[in-house]
């Protein structure tokens, strides 16, 4: 028992009103812990705003390119820039890739949710035991081309002799070609770097080449060239796939359905009016792109992505006919393990299956 010293009651005893305010005090006080804060003298907590409640609720994922921001890239950054991701609950981090990128790896190590990659890299990363699986596909008809000189006087495959072809033969396409006897031996195939220099500088030298990308920067120097596109004889896999690996599908597969969707829209918007999406791609890739390269990009995709025969609607889809052609491709090539890989684990579409 505390003892108190004593005092004259009379001269403490409150009032009817004072009464009323202590009681008020100790019920906020004790009651109430959002009042023991703002009303007894703790700090303040201010409520989340709308846009805070919503960021909170969306769903973090990382979306990771397989090179530096450009057209071929522009449906989900407009996904990302109209707030498309927002609407179906995402939260989506574009990561940017460039000449060091490594796309399966990052994505089975769970770095990253989804990547970016043609369906050729989606076989080949099967064969090495990454298992990704592509649930989009944009790029109906692959970009993938051999650039020549106009003046090389080159119109067919069958004409490239004796010249010196930049190419990266690591990619599937140049045993492909020689498979066909569409690059013997006059052919002196040597590493491609990235740049138009050489071809800009002689007409003896041809390159690998995206058709939306380099040609134009070759004709800004002044050189009209030709493409001799691979999907013409037959070399077609379907690019810039989104994927996700096995895992995450089965472990998320509502986010995945909403990344898809989402991207699918933004692609839509992409190709109708990409002028806002342009101008944020270029304030993100710092490699010397320009809005005049974004828009001959944009141009060229619009045939890629909605060849003769498919609306908007059907864009991103992909069929079992087009896997298995790929699939048995590379395996005549001997660049694929059969017993590690199967078309039909590589790819879904809808994701109903």
């Amino acid at each position: 028992m505390i003892l108190y010293p004593p005092v004259n009651r009379r001269s403490v005893t409150p009032s009817r009103h004072s009464r009323r305010k202590l009681v008020l005090r100790l019920v906020l006080c004790c009651c109430l812990p959002w009042a023991l804060l703002v009303g007894c003298g703790g700090p303040a907590s201010k409520p989340p705003t709308p846009a805070e409640k919503s960021a909170a609720a969306r769903d973090k994922v990382k979306l990771l390119l397989n090179w530096y921001p450009e057209a071929e890239h522009g449906g989900f950054y407009a996904a990302l820039v109209h707030g498309i991701y927002d609407k179906y609950g995402l939260d989506v981090e574009i990561l940017p890739g460039g000449r060091t990128s490594a796309v399966p790896p990052e994505m089975v190590l769970g770095r990253v949710q989804f990547g970016v990659e043609n369906a050729d890299d989606v076989l080949l990363a099967r064969s090495e035991e990454s298992k990704l699986v592509a649930v989009c596909a944009p790029l109906q008809i692959g970009p993938r081309c051999i650039m020549v000189r106009e003046d090389s006087g080159i119109t067919s495959f069958e004409q490239l002799k004796n010249i010196k072809l930049e190419a990266d033969t690591g990619r599937p396409f140049v045993p492909f070609l020689k498979s066909k006897n569409l690059l013997d031996a006059s052919v002196q195939i040597v590493p491609y770097f990235g740049s138009i220099a050489q071809l800009v500088a002689g007409p003896g030298t041809a390159q690998q080449a995206y058709s939306f990308s380099e040609p134009f920067l070759a004709e800004q120097q002044g050189v009209k060239v030709r493409n001799l596109m691979l999907a013409d004889v037959g070399w077609n896999p379907y690019a810039c796939c989104l994927l996700v690996t096995e895992d995450y599908l089965a472990q998320q597969p509502d986010i995945v359905r909403r990344m898809v969707s989402a991207s699918i829209e933004g692609w839509q918007l992409y190709l109708r009016d990409p002028v806002k999406t342009n101008d944020y791609i270029l304030s993100q890739n710092q490699q010397g792109m320009t809005k005049e390269a974004l828009d001959y990009g944009v141009r060229a995709l619009r045939g890629l992505c909605l060849p003769p025969g498919m609306d908007e609607s059907q864009l991103g889809s992909m069929t079992a006919e087009r896997w298995n052609s790929l699939y048995q491709q590379m395996l005549d090539l001997k660049l694929i393990d059969p017993a590690k890989v199967q078309p039909d684990q590589a790819w879904r579409w809808p994701l109903g299956k």
